[in-house]
């Protein structure tokens, strides 16, 4: 029985920390910076900062940056040249960009 719980609470410590090194990767005060040409695409879950799948992005301006599906999942797509902020929601947290399009 003691071992039964000492198991049980080893994997919820294990747990917590996976969950907490993870989360402190996301948060950041500053949006992560991108740089795009006009036509193409940052592939949010190939990028390794974010944990996928996401959901719910929002692009400030549409005029420079675009929402696009992939194959690898969802991606921004430069349209003109410009600076936007665009947004996923990973798990739990709205993760930020600053899109320059050249």
């Amino acid at each position: 029985m003691r071992t039964t719980i000492a198991v049980m609470l080893s994997l919820l410590v294990l747990t917590v920390f996976v969950s907490h090194v993870q989360g402190a990767g996301l948060q950041s005060s500053e949006p992560y910076p991108v740089a795009l040409q006009v036509g193409e695409i940052f592939q949010v879950c190939k990028s390794g900062k974010v944990i996928c799948p996401v959901r719910s992005p929002i692009c400030d301006d549409l005029k420079v940056v675009d929402v696009a599906d992939t194959q690898d999942g969802l991606g921004f797509k430069g349209i003109s040249p410009g600076t936007t902020l665009c947004s996923v929601m990973s798990g739990g947290t709205r993760f930020v960009f600053r899109i320059t399009v050249r």
